[in-house]
């Protein structure tokens, strides 16, 4: 029998040799939206002969499918958002097919975010928590500064102290203000210790905010323990030709704003210019505001990479009456601001899985402040209540420096490895100055600092639905020493298809460095203290994205927790002298809810929804000079309930829309020795209207605060009242 069994095993053997192979081939193309962009990690399915096959883009948005049957195939994207252009098939022979993918965006579209990952991604793929405003929308609500745009954000809460032009503040997700890293076209724009002036931040050629919500220091380093607020100036569009705008308004106020600007692509240049010049006496005594702005983005494709610079300059000045509903205002006190930030980077690729990207960037705010006469003592009052003590000026014929400058460079590297992974590394290096103080005195400090970082991150596709982001970053400061933080974010796809589901969730830890005043102030009353502890951050969130009715609507909600460590306080250490410094000992928790809605109905109307649940808490405190702080109580000027509502629609020549913003009840201080504790609730209802006459001209009009509440969003500074402006603005066609 042993011979036939070694027979009958031979036969097939033989029969399957000698069978004739079956040919395999492959089909290869890439993916790209309607403007030409490469889609990176997007999940691409082809159904044919060989079943249903997935493949995964590359970091340029090229994919590749080996081993595949002979016969016809269909392509399609898994990718919410995204609809695709016809109906894209391949015929699949012995060798390689050629079909390329274009998608177009979905009535909700979807956004590509560069903040979030230091690289384009689609917003559907991440499970860090971000939101992109566009600069479409930026241009329907016709803002008159770039705060009203802001406000509008989920997580994100704005505090001005009075009209135009004024120190306006952001809080993100319950940080202090100085908790977000600020970026402008890459370029860190903080100052030293996190601080930022959103107040006199002009909206000219701004293209796109995109706003990070969760501690990312594991990319950016320092300030990054909330989030990170990202400013992109406008580039010319893809075959946009030369062209030109200008642009004029008047209104309530005595509010003046001219702009010119001229944008276009020729051969492989591109380039975006604008410069603005605003002018208002706002509503309070000396509080008039005074601002030129210059920004532009210059680019040149050069085949295999590119280069591109860019600069935002604005000079700007403003009266500082005070706290003006407490207190006499102050005639002569003035706030000056200049900023300049630049970059320029160059990238290149190194075959088709290595971009090599070389940054460099420079960022200057000199903010000096003046009050060169003394006014007089005064006593505080609102209402019944009247402080028990006089107030005082606190003239200098010099005025108060606060200059400060960062020099930053980088190199980073994304590298394809295999198909689902996208590795990115890099390294930062920043140089610190400045110069701080009361000018003509022996207090004015010029610190310098340099710190440098390392990071690294990966972008995991795991099947066909999940994707994965992890990293860290190894931080050197010059002031802490050598931290490390970390970074994780899961999307789940739960169903794929127009009205998909997507879950999502982050986990990330964040650091930040000392103010130059916290470690190296020299003041008697506020001296330095060069061994303070970077402030510490922890942050978690989870949530869910919805689309409905075929992406005309998506609803999103997100869970998050923050706990703020080793925050940086001010403590009087000799009772006798009331000599004080700063010291590691303040922590808060933040912990709530956000809601958002996205609506395209029909062509032409847009709507959105967003409302936020904040519950912060003081955990640690030594700050005793004002009960606000105390332990256990609520966040200073941060909101438990606020929200907003804003719609748009556009029918033939005429356009219009409005935003109605509602802030509930919060606690703030008057600092002045009144015992306010608490600043109440508002509702402000914006609207505007664009008609467009013909010839490339478009009226409009615009109205902010149009309900005329009386309200504060920072106590004792009264907002403005109902104010309107109306203009013409004259464009050329963009498209060739």
């Amino acid at each position: 029998m042993r011979p036939f069994f070694r027979l009958s095993t031979a036969i097939p053997l033989l029969v399957l040799v000698a069978a004739p192979a079956v040919p395999a081939g492959e089909i290869a193309g890439s993916v790209r939206t309607v403007d030409g962009l490469p889609l990176p990690q997007v999940v691409l399915i082809l159904d044919g002969t060989s079943g249903s096959r997935t493949v995964v883009t590359g970091r340029d948005g090229r994919f590749r499918a080996h081993d595949l049957r002979p016969g016809e195939y269909a392509a399609a994207v898994d990718a919410p958002g995204f609809v695709v252009v016809g109906a894209p098939r391949a015929t699949v022979g012995d060798g390689e097919t050629t079909v390329d993918v274009t998608v177009a965006a979905a009535p909700v579209r979807e956004r590509i975010v560069v903040a979030a990952t230091r690289s384009e991604a689609p917003l559907s793929n991440l499970g860090v928590s971000t939101d992109v405003v566009e600069g479409a929308q930026i241009a329907a609500q016709e803002p008159s500064d770039l705060l009203n745009v802001l406000q509008q954000v989920p997580g994100l809460t704005v505090a001005r102290t009075g009209g135009a032009g004024v120190q306006g503040s952001v809080f993100l997700r319950g940080g202090v203000s100085n908790f977000a890293r600020v970026l402008i076209d890459g370029v860190p724009a903080n100052e030293p210790g996190g601080a930022f002036n959103f107040g006199a931040m002009a909206v000219l050629e701004i293209d796109r905010i995109e706003v990070v919500r969760g501690a990312a220091s594991s990319l950016y380093g320092t300030d990054a323990l909330a989030g990170v607020i990202h400013l992109v100036t406008r580039r010319a569009a893809t075959g946009e030709r030369p062209g030109l705008r200008l642009e004029a308004e008047g209104g309530g106020n005595d509010w003046q704003r001219y702009h010119a600007g001229t944008s276009g692509q020729a051969g492989r240049l591109d380039w975006n210019a604008g410069a603005a010049r605003v002018t208002t006496d706002n509503e309070q005594p000396n509080s008039a505001f005074r601002q030129n702005a210059l920004a532009a983005s210059l680019g040149a494709d050069l085949g295999k990479g590119g280069i591109r610079a860019a600069v935002r300059a604005e000079q700007s000045v403003v009266g500082t009456p005070g706290p003006t509903a407490f207190a006499r205002p102050d005639l002569d006190a003035r706030f000056e601001r200049d900023l300049v930030v630049a970059s320029v980077a160059a990238t290149r690729w190194t075959g088709s899985r290595l971009l090599h990207q070389l940054r460099a960037g420079f960022a200057r705010t000199d903010q000096p402040s003046f009050n060169p006469l003394d006014s007089g003592a005064y006593t505080p009052a609102y209402g019944d209540r009247r402080a028990a003590f006089e107030l005082f000026d606190f003239p200098s014929a010099d005025g108060f420096a606060n200059d400060t400058t960062r020099l930053s460079a980088g190199y980073q590297v994304e590298a394809q490895a295999g198909s689902r992974h996208l590795v990115t590394g890099g390294l930062d290096v920043e140089r610190e100055s400045g110069t701080l103080g009361a000018l003509g005195g022996d207090e004015v400090i010029a610190p310098r600092r340099t710190n440098a970082g390392v990071y690294l991150q990966d972008r995991i596709v795991a099947g066909t639905r999940a994707f994965l982001t992890v990293g860290g970053r190894v931080e050197r400061n010059a002031s802490y020493g050598t931290r490390v933080v970390p970074r994780a974010a899961i999307a789940i796809r739960l169903r794929g298809g127009d009205d998909g589901t997507t879950l999502r969730a982050s986990a990330g830890a964040g650091i930040k460095e000392p103010s130059f005043f916290e470690s190296y102030g020299v003041s008697f009353f506020a001296r330095g203290n060069p061994d303070l502890e970077p402030e510490r951050s922890r942050t978690f969130d989870a949530g869910l994205e919805q689309r409905f009715l075929r992406s005309r609507l998506r609803a999103q909600a997100t869970a998050f927790h923050h706990v703020y460590l080793d925050q940086i306080a001010y403590q009087v250490v000799d009772f006798a002298t009331f000599q004080g410094s700063y010291v590691n000992l303040g922590r808060s928790r933040a912990r709530g809810v956000e809601l958002s809605l996205e609506a395209a109905p029909t062509a032409g109307v847009s709507v959105g929804a967003q409302y936020t649940y904040t519950d912060g808490e003081v955990q640690a405190s030594t700050a005793d000079f004002d009960p606000v702080f105390a332990e256990g109580e609520a966040l200073l000027r941060r909101p438990r309930h606020q929200g907003a509502l804003t719609a748009h629609a556009r029918r033939g020549r005429v356009g219009g829309g409005a935003s109605l913003v509602l802030v509930g009840d919060r606690v703030d201080s008057d600092f002045i020795g009144l015992g306010l504790r608490s600043n109440d609730g508002y509702a402000r209802l914006d609207a505007r209207m664009q008609v467009a006459i013909g010839g490339g001209v478009e009226a409009f009009v615009a109205g902010e605060n149009v309900l005329d509440r009386d309200y504060m969003e920072v106590l004792g500074y009264p907002a403005l009242g109902r104010t309107l402006r109306a203009g013409v603005r004259y464009r050329t066609s963009a498209r060739r």
